[in-house]
């Protein structure tokens, strides 16, 4: 799947516990994965969290292995990218670095914001100009005590940064929340998690102008999704995304001074 098509219908529903990161595989580089990147991810948890650290399996190929990488780019709380290089260039005698792990940090920085995304290298030679400006770390992988100690807390302090940027996120989008908005949260946070609500999309004509205004806006902000489609009456069934459920927490206050009519 292209990551244009990807980022446009499915990211960003859930984040999992789990660092994505992106790194050459090739086998000089398995021990600063094993030795030094997994334990300084998972042998402790971060900002109280157990994350795991995730990196693609490389046996994959095609479509399956793209779509992995994305959505593991998408759905993490972290991307944890190693832009060591790899060889010097074969005419030039510049520095090579992995074109995949590139790719892969040019995805990251397209849709993270810069505190999610942490480089890290081994190396002082001339770095890449189009990421020179973003924040990285040198890391000494010999030296492997040192190295899980300094990896583990440059992760630890971005994770921080990610939840202040979140928690601010989700405060300014409650002081946005229209009154039609409101309603059909506090319709939908009645149900439980694994359950839906037919809003009876099939052409809006059962919802006021408001209510279909609302809907439209929840789902442009990522707060509910639809779930299926009732194949008899065409209707569609809603339910609060995780970040929904998340939103519904912040603005319980809110919700509360709202009295819902029936959604029917």
């Amino acid at each position: 799947m292209h990551p244009n098509s990807f980022l446009q219908s499915l990211w960003r529903t859930q984040i999992l516990d789990q660092v994505f990161v992106a790194m050459s595989f090739d086998p000089r580089f398995n021990d600063r994965f094993y030795g030094v990147i997994r334990p300084a991810i998972e042998d402790q948890p971060l900002a109280g969290r157990q994350i795991t650290a995730f990196r693609v399996d490389n046996s994959k190929s095609g479509d399956s292995i793209l779509t992995e990488i994305i959505s593991g780019i998408a759905h993490s709380r972290l991307v944890l990218a190693d832009v060591s290089i790899v060889d010097e260039g074969r005419f030039t005698q510049e520095p090579v670095r992995n074109s995949n792990v590139m790719y892969e940090v040019g995805i990251a920085l397209a849709c993270r914001t810069p505190s999610e995304v942490l480089l890290i290298r081994d190396d002082t030679k001339k770095f890449l100009f189009d990421v020179s400006t973003i924040p990285h770390m040198l890391i000494d992988f010999t030296d492997k005590e040192r190295a899980i100690l300094e990896l583990r807390s440059a992760l630890e302090d971005r994770l921080k940064e990610t939840k202040h940027l979140h928690d601010a996120r989700v405060q300014m989008l409650a002081r946005t929340m229209t009154q039609d908005e409101l309603r059909i949260l506090r319709a939908l946070a009645t149900l439980e998690p694994d359950q839906a609500r037919d809003l009876s999309i099939k052409a809006l004509g059962q919802l006021s102008a408001p209510d279909a205004r609302g809907v439209d806006g929840l789902l442009n902000k990522g707060c509910i999704r639809s779930i299926a489609v009732n194949a008899e009456s065409g209707s569609l069934f809603y339910a609060l995304t995780p970040f929904g459920r998340i939103l519904v927490a912040e603005i319980e206050t809110l919700l509360a001074t709202v009295t819902p009519e029936p959604l029917e």
